[in-house]
């Protein structure tokens, strides 16, 4: 009985362990062309993910950002930007001691090339990231700033983008 165990508990470990071989979503490509020796490399040939998501081409656009967190403004904000710079943000929705139409603090004076830089920051403890097929831009990213942090969470929403 002992020996069928062990032949089932090994079965069980090899089969676990061969899914943790190291094979994943890449390609092995051969170039011999340059040097007439073959060498190999590796591309990704899935999804983008943190680190590899593209920026955003618009140089001039609009959008609604929407940033929930533990912040005293949130949005929604209208964001301006024209040659690549944000040249307003004003408050969409008044409430929590802002007034509809004012200009939204600094810290929300963002560009979706910022959000998407915060959708390739490595260093986050997680990052989240919608990002519908064949859209430009992501529909939200969460990141958790530093693991098993209370507070630290940021999540940005965008919307309605307008592409002059």
């Amino acid at each position: 009985m002992k020996i069928l165990l062990s032949a089932a508990a090994t079965a069980v470990t090899l089969a676990v362990l061969s899914g943790c071989s190291g094979d994943d979503d890449r390609e092995t490509a051969t170039d011999t062309a340059t040097s007439g020796t073959t060498t190999e490399s590796t591309e990704p040939t899935g999804e983008p993910t943190t680190g590899s998501y593209p920026e955003f081409d618009a140089a001039d656009y609009s959008f609604v950002l929407e940033q929930l967190c533990y912040c005293p403004i949130s949005g929604p904000v209208r964001v301006t930007v024209e040659d690549g710079e944000v040249t307003s943000a004003v408050i969409t929705k008044g409430g929590q001691g802002m007034k509809k139409g004012s200009d939204a603090p600094e810290y929300l004076w963002l560009t979706i090339n910022d959000v998407i830089a915060r959708a390739n920051d490595t260093e986050a403890a997680q990052v989240d990231v919608d990002w519908p097929d064949g859209q430009d831009w992501p529909r939200t990213v969460a990141v958790d700033q530093v693991a098993n942090a209370v507070d630290d969470e940021v999540t940005y929403t965008i919307r309605d983008v307008q592409v002059s």
